[in-house]
């Protein structure tokens, strides 16, 4: 996806956005205006290395009530920034400057609504995509 601009993919029914920290405040044609709407935004943040030398990064999906991909955006950048420093410590973690959002089905979030689906296309088995995406990359924290 272009990062210089929003770029919207659907999927199915799925409403998938990547927007760079750095754009201006375009909106995409397909931006959804609903006061109602909910989004859930993925954010990526480096917190350092641990003692093996390796990058300890935090995946966080948080969900937003915005009436546009934009303001769901926005409050997500102010939230990610918030929560960078949020470790009390003088080192913040670092953002990713990508955001993906997710554009939740309609409708007032209740027990068991979906708030990210996202589908990938690979050679891999079912198994072997989970052993590389999630098994293989797996935080464990020092003894």
């Amino acid at each position: 996806m272009n990062t210089q601009d929003i770029a919207n993919e659907k999927i199915g029914n799925k409403n998938i956005s990547n927007i760079s920290n750095s754009i201006s405040n375009s909106i995409s044609n397909q931006d959804i205006s609903d006061e109602n709407a909910w989004y859930a935004i993925r954010t990526l943040y480096l917190w350092g290395q641990n003692s093996n030398g390796a990058n300890v990064i935090e995946e966080r999906i948080v969900a937003f009530k915005a009436p546009s991909y934009m303001d769901a955006f926005t409050k997500a950048q102010e939230e990610a920034e918030d929560y960078a420093v949020s470790g009390g410590t003088e080192q913040a973690y670092t953002i990713h400057p990508n955001q993906l959002s997710y554009h939740l089905d309609a409708g007032e979030l209740i027990d068991g609504h979906e708030v990210w689906s996202e589908l990938f296309a690979t050679e891999e088995s079912l198994d072997e995509f989970y052993e590389n995406r999630y098994v293989r990359y797996e935080y464990q924290p020092d003894p």
